[in-house]
């Protein structure tokens, strides 16, 4: 089955690994990208029919300007790729005329609001980090600030001491307990009654980018995972991030949709960026996930693309 794609947000490593996926496996998808840069800054753009340049998705008149490109070139999906779009996109879902593919507003808006994880998680063996009150700050060690509605480093910040508190207490940020232990990031994929996953221990990061991670299985994130599809009935990919101490996973963040690290997976033979496109138009995705290790360390470098110089 033929279909014309936009994925917003192209700019990001998501963005571009749906890009790839796509001119390696779907020739049959005509691909449309869309950014708040121009296409000779989005590698993605390099792969589609059409690059367009878009506002950020917070301001007032975005989802009419994206309405208005859905009908332009009649496009059949839309995949949005930051948070707070994707958020956005689905409580729109009924009045755009493309399928908007990313889960359901209430699980979105759950993996947004990180303050509230403790409310609805129900799983053995998983905690959340817990709050920091005033009165607990000065016996407090090291303390992690988060926005609610943000995602990645730029909406997380480790402080060391509270001197540095005050200013993003003010700035409305959340305050919690530092975990201090190793990192998982565990990319999921809904099936029919059960969720397969690839788990990713990050062993290496640099500038916030996981660039070495052993990839393993892990009994528990398999039930958090599927907690998580049964809980909030999700059918699209999507991934979240724990730490482990003293064989405690504690659930730090959620997205409601892949993320970039999700194509070090890839490279095990889950590629659930092409099982995703997969179902898009028809396909069994199951020839997209097939692990080929149940255990390995993928190593991350960088391509470089030469892009169109603009006069």
């Amino acid at each position: 089955m033929s279909l014309n794609l936009l994925l917003t947000a192209a700019g990001t490593g998501t963005g571009y690994a749906y890009a790839l996926a796509q001119s390696r496996w779907f020739p049959q998808i005509a691909l449309f990208t869309a950014d708040t840069s121009p296409a000779e800054l989005v590698s993605a753009s390099l792969f589609s029919r059409r690059h367009l340049v878009l506002p950020p998705s917070n301001a007032a008149d975005y989802f009419g300007l994206l309405e208005s490109v859905l009908l332009a070139h009649a496009l059949d999906v839309y995949i949005p790729l930051i948070d707070l779009e994707v958020s956005a996109a689905a409580a729109r879902r009924e009045q755009l005329s493309a399928r908007v593919a990313c889960n359901g507003l209430d699980f979105c808006n759950a993996a947004l609001a990180k303050s509230c994880y403790g409310d609805w998680l129900d799983v053995d063996g998983v905690r959340v980090p817990q709050l920091v009150r005033d009165e607990a700050l000065q016996a407090s060690g090291r303390i992690v600030a988060k926005r609610d509605g943000g995602f990645g480093g730029r909406a997380t910040r480790v402080l060391d001491g509270p001197h540095q508190v005050a200013h993003y207490r003010e700035e409305g940020w959340e305050l919690y307990e530092y975990i201090d232990g190793d990192e998982f990031t565990v990319d999921c994929f809904p099936l029919t009654g059960s969720v397969l996953t690839s788990v990713r221990q990050r062993l290496e990061v640099k500038s916030g980018v996981c660039s070495k991670a052993r990839i393993l299985r892990d009994p528990l994130l398999d039930r958090l995972a599927a907690f998580l599809v049964e809980r909030f009935a999700l059918s699209e990919p999507f991934c979240f991030q724990t730490r482990r101490a003293q064989g405690v996973h504690y659930l730090i963040d959620i997205n409601p949709r892949l993320g970039a690290g999700s194509a070090m997976s890839a490279l095990n033979g889950t590629d659930f960026f092409a099982a995703h496109l997969a179902v898009l138009v028809g396909e069994d995705p199951g020839e997209y996930l097939r692990s080929r290790f149940r255990e390995c360390i993928v190593t991350r470098q960088y391509t470089e693309y030469l892009m169109d110089a603009v006069e």
